[in-house]
């Protein structure tokens, strides 16, 4: 009888979860049919995934390209324009680990042509955007025409001795930083970044679609993006910073992000030093009293007390948002190829679904507080 009875109970406890992974489906794909209802316009590819279950909602909805009138799948590569960041920062702690680099040196050593209060920036300064460097979008010269590149970056910004004091010293978005911190590792390896980011980071985690734009690069499955004009999606597939790489150059599916997801998560959760130093206090910056900022993540906690890692990427074409639970062993990347903030909405009310929510976000929507984030508006 007792045998009986806990066969019982687990049926009826297997049922609930069924009903409930079911429920959760619908949720979804009721919210894709409302934000992103048209599969001829320019659309997301939506991949949630838990570590011991591998892939528990998956969706690709719309065009990759409206001109070849090719579909978007998972396999679809994204320009992830901030969403790069993190890899950057890791190509750096590698060095770190290594002891190639030490995140305490000065980045003067490195890139000589800084002077001053710039070249005295250290490097975890720029990791994690408090080093209050010079804007490179705001100094580009008005007849460029060719688009950036990372050196260029470094050219724009070296007349300038831009930089926080130890007393001013905040966080404060800079996609320069980022520029320098991918100079800094060719520097560093003896390699390009693009080589080096390749070969280090995305070919041992099996990323082998993953690549970094550069001019005239040929993009593997590359979904193209978009912006609406009037009422309608025109082609905004790049801008004149769309080449540099450091900051925003990586394109990834959804697919071999769930393979860098499932890193991340591995190494937070383990005893290995990745998951300690993305909260150590000496790596960490402040963004508001409930958000950190460490090695190219937005560092949280939801409603349970756990650690969440978040970003977002904003670029021509592209909005992108991406976040990562390590004691839940979940992951949600949420790609699209347009330029629109559908994405804002529809990210809040999956996390809704999926009865996520984060603490510090101050009741606004997630990708929208971050884009404040990056404005210096918080």
């Amino acid at each position: 009888m007792l045998k009986l009875r806990k066969l019982l109970i687990l049926c009826l406890f297997s049922f609930v979860v069924l009903a409930h992974a079911q429920d959760q489906t619908a949720k979804i794909d009721s919210l894709v049919r409302s934000y992103y209802p048209n599969s001829n316009d320019p659309g997301m590819t939506l991949l949630i995934t838990d570590v011991g279950k591998g892939a528990i909602y998956s969706k690709a909805q719309g065009m990759a390209s409206l001109e070849d009138r090719t579909s978007l799948d998972l396999a679809s590569n994204f320009r992830m324009a901030s969403v790069s960041k993190q890899f950057t920062a890791y190509a750096i702690y590698q060095l770190n680990k290594e002891g190639k680099l030490k995140l305490t040196d000065s980045i003067g050593k490195f890139l000589p042509v800084l002077k001053g209060a710039a070249g005295a920036i250290k490097i975890s300064e720029l990791l994690n955007h408090t080093s209050g460097i010079k804007d490179y979008e705001n100094i580009i010269p008005q007849q460029q025409e060719e688009q950036l590149s990372d050196a260029d970056v470094l050219r724009l910004v070296s007349p300038y001795q831009d930089a926080f004091t130890k007393a001013d010293r905040r966080f404060k978005y800079s996609n320069t930083a980022y520029c320098l911190l991918s100079l800094i590792v060719e520097k560093v390896s003896g390699r390009p970044y693009i080589d080096y980011m390749k070969t280090n980071v995305f070919d041992p985690l099996g990323m082998g679609q993953t690549q970094i734009f550069e001019q005239d690069a040929d993009i593997t499955n590359r979904a193209f993006g978009y912006t609406i004009l009037d009422t309608n999606f025109v082609f905004a597939d790049h801008s004149i910073a769309s080449a540099t790489k450091g900051d925003g150059g990586v394109y990834c599916s959804a697919l071999d992000y769930q393979l860098w997801a499932n890193h991340v998560m591995q190494l937070a959760m383990s005893n290995r030093e990745y998951g300690k130093d993305l909260l150590r206090q000496e790596m960490v910056s402040k963004v508001t009293k409930d958000v950190d900022y460490s090695l190219g993540w937005f560092v949280l906690k939801n409603k349970d007390g756990h650690i969440c890692l978040l970003h977002s990427g904003e670029s021509t074409g592209f909005h992108n948002i991406v976040l990562v639970i390590p004691q839940e062993g979940r992951a949600i990347s949420l790609f699209t190829n347009r330029d629109d903030m559908q994405i804002s909405s529809f990210f809040d009310q999956i996390l809704t679904a999926l009865n996520i929510q984060l603490i510090g976000i101050n009741g606004k929507e997630v990708f929208r507080w971050l884009s404040d984030a990056y404005a210096d508006k918080l």
